[in-house]
């Protein structure tokens, strides 16, 4: 059972157009990537026995995550290996290392799941 549909995401979200094959690519990714970002606290089971205002910020936790993907490669953006340094003659490039997952992590999704809960880090459930 997805978290959301296409409808969700272009009438509610009102994300950008993705075309349908893509957006069950990007949907289901997305999921797995927020159910990541909730140290797995998020599951289909956890979601379904939810409060509706609870279920409202997955949801568009999800859509901002979808959109984010999309906006930054698609579904393999957390496949590819990020250029840290390099050189091509005088001109050098170095970027600083970021928190390990920090990029895949869609910020509107985070701002979002952050009142619910889900983002805690400390012990039990």
């Amino acid at each position: 059972m997805p978290y959301i549909t296409r409808e969700d995401y272009l009438e509610e979200y009102r994300g950008e157009e993705i075309g349908e094959e893509d957006f069950l690519t990007l949907e289901r990714r997305a999921a797995g990537i927020v159910e990541e970002m909730t140290r797995y606290r998020l599951t289909e089971e956890s979601f379904s026995a939810m409060a509706e205002k609870m279920k409202a910020a997955v949801k568009k936790a999800v859509c901002a995550q979808v959109q984010y993907l999309e906006a930054n490669g698609g579904a393999e953006l957390d496949n590819s290996a990020e250029l840290l340094t390099g050189t091509l003659g005088k001109f050098s490039f170095s970027k600083g290392a970021s928190e390990k997952g920090q990029r895949y992590y869609a910020p509107g999704a985070l701002r979002l799941l952050a009142p619910t809960g889900l983002l805690y880090k400390g012990g039990g459930l």
